[in-house]
C-alpha cells in the first residue's frame, strides 16, 4: 500500500467557498508536522496536538473520508450509570462548553475545516446525541454539505435512566454526508443489503457498545465499538482510500482502517489515548488485509490466481506464518464471499505450489524469501 503523503507539507488554501456569516480562518504558514506515530507499510499516521488546530494546517483535498466523535458536551455535573455503579458524567475540560454559542462556534469551525480537506467526492460521519447532534446538522447545513442519512445506533444493552424523569437513552445518531450536493460519493449497497439478509438495510443499527477485548490495552470515556466503525467504513470507502479521525481517542477507527486495507490518519491531544490507539493498531497489523501490498484503487477481483492472493497475505505477514494466521489474512479478500471452499483452497495452494515451502507443522514461508 502506498504510505500516507504529508498532510501538512503545503499551508491550506483560502476558503472563498465559506459562508460570510462564519468568516474563514487564515491560511497556516506551511509546516509539516512530525507523527506520533507511523507505519509507512500499512498506510498509518497517528498527530498528536488540538484538532482544530491540526485541521487548519493541512492540506486541502486530502482524503476520501473523515469520521469524527467529536466532543457530545455533556459534562454538566450530571450523573449516569455505569457497571451498575452511580458515576459522574463530566469527562473533562474538552467536554464541556460555557454557552450554547460556543459549542456551535465550535463546531461550525471544525466542519468547515474538515470540508476543506475533502476530496470533491468525500463524505463525513459524525457521531453525537441530543446535547450536540441539532448543531451539527445546522452547521452541516450552512456550510453547505449533503447530508445523506442519519443513523440511530441502537445501543443494545444501555445504561438505564438514575433520575427516572426521562426515557432511557438507548441510542445515538450519527449523520452521514457527503462534501456538496454535487458530489457522488461511494456508497457499496450490494454488500451493506447482503449482510442484511438480502433486504435493503435500514437507518437503525442495532449493535452493541465496545467488548471487553476492545478494551484490553485501555479505556476511552467515549470509545466506541469496532463493529460500528468496521461498518462504516465498509459502506463508504473503498482499499486504499484515506480516511481522517480528527478525535481519534483511542484509535477504532485505526483499528477498523488496519483490517479493511484503508490508509489512516488520526488527531489526537493526548498523549496517553495516542499510545493506546498505536498499541492497539499494532496489535492488528499482523491480521490485517493483504490489500497493504496491493496499488491504491486496484481492483483485485478476478485479476489474480489463488496463489498470488495467498503469496500477497503471506508476504505481507513477514514471509512465513502459521497456516491459520494466513488464513485469517487472506479471509478479506472479496474472491471469498463468492467462493464457499476459499479456506481449503488456501490449504490446497500451500501445499502444492512452489510458491510456498513448509517450514514445520502448520506453517509455511514464501520460496526464495519474497514474491515477483
Amino acid at each position: 500500500m502506498t504510505d500516507v503523503p504529508d498532510i501538512f507539507a503545503e499551508a491550506p488554501d483560502a476558503l472563498a467557498e465559506a459562508p460570510a456569516a462564519y468568516g474563514a480562518a487564515p491560511a497556516a504558514p506551511a509546516e509539516t508536522i512530525p507523527p506520533f506515530f507511523a507505519d509507512a507499510r500499512h498506510g498509518l499516521r497517528l498527530y498528536q496536538g488540538d484538532a482544530l488546530d491540526l485541521l487548519r494546517r493541512a492540506r486541502s483535498g486530502m482524503f476520501d473520508l473523515i469520521f469524527a466523535d467529536p466532543p457530545y458536551f455533556l459534562s454538566n455535573n450530571g450523573i449516569t450509570c455505569q457497571s451498575g455503579q452511580m458515576v459522574s458524567v463530566n469527562k473533562g475540560m474538552w467536554d464541556h462548553a460555557e454557552t450554547f454559542e460556543a459549542m456551535h462556534a465550535f463546531n461550525v469551525d471544525w466542519l468547515r475545516e474538515c470540508r476543506r480537506l475533502l476530496k470533491p467526492n468525500g463524505a463525513i460521519w459524525v457521531t453525537g446525541t441530543n446535547h450536540n447532534i441539532y448543531s451539527v446538522g445546522f452547521a452541516m447545513q450552512t456550510l453547505e454539505y449533503k447530508i445523506l442519512n442519519d443513523i440511530a445506533w441502537h445501543k443494545v444493552n444501555p445504561p438505564p435512566n438514575l433520575a427516572c424523569r426521562y426515557f432511557t437513552h438507548a441510542h445515538e445518531t450519527i449523520l452521514w454526508a457527503r462534501r456538496s450536493a454535487r458530489g457522488r460519493h461511494v456508497f457499496h449497497y450490494e454488500e451493506m443489503k447482503a449482510e442484511n439478509g438480502g433486504k435493503q438495510m435500514q437507518s437503525v443499527w442495532h449493535i452493541l457498545p465496545p467488548r471487553k477485548e476492545e478494551k484490553a490495552h485501555g479505556k476511552h470515556p467515549t470509545q466506541k465499538p469496532l463493529a460500528l466503525l468496521d461498518r462504516i467504513l465498509r459502506a463508504s470507502t473503498n482499499p486504499g482510500d484515506l480516511v481522517l479521525d480528527p478525535f481519534c481517542g483511542s484509535g477504532t477507527t485505526a483499528v477498523a482502517a488496519a483490517r479493511l486495507g484503508r490508509r489512516f490518519v488520526g488527531f489526537e491531544r493526548e498523549a496517553a489515548y495516542l499510545r493506546l490507539a498505536a498499541k492497539r493498531t499494532c496489535d492488528e497489523l499482523p491480521q490485517a488485509t493483504f490489500f497493504f501490498m496491493l496499488p491504491v484503487g486496484a481492483t483485485v477481483d478476478n485479476q489474480r490466481t489463488w496463489a498470488e492472493i495467498v503469496a500477497n497475505a503471506l508476504h505481507h505477514l513477514g514471509g512465513e506464518a502459521a497456516l491459520a494466521e494466513l488464513t485469517v489474512a487472506v479471509g478479506s479478500h472479496p474472491r471469498t464471499r463468492s467462493v464457499r471452499t476459499w479456506t481449503c483452497t488456501v490449504r490446497r495452494v500451500v501445499r502444492q505450489s512452489p510458491q510456498f515451502v513448509a517450514v514445520a507443522r502448520g506453517r509455511y514461508k514464501l520460496a526464495g524469501g519474497g514474491i515477483t
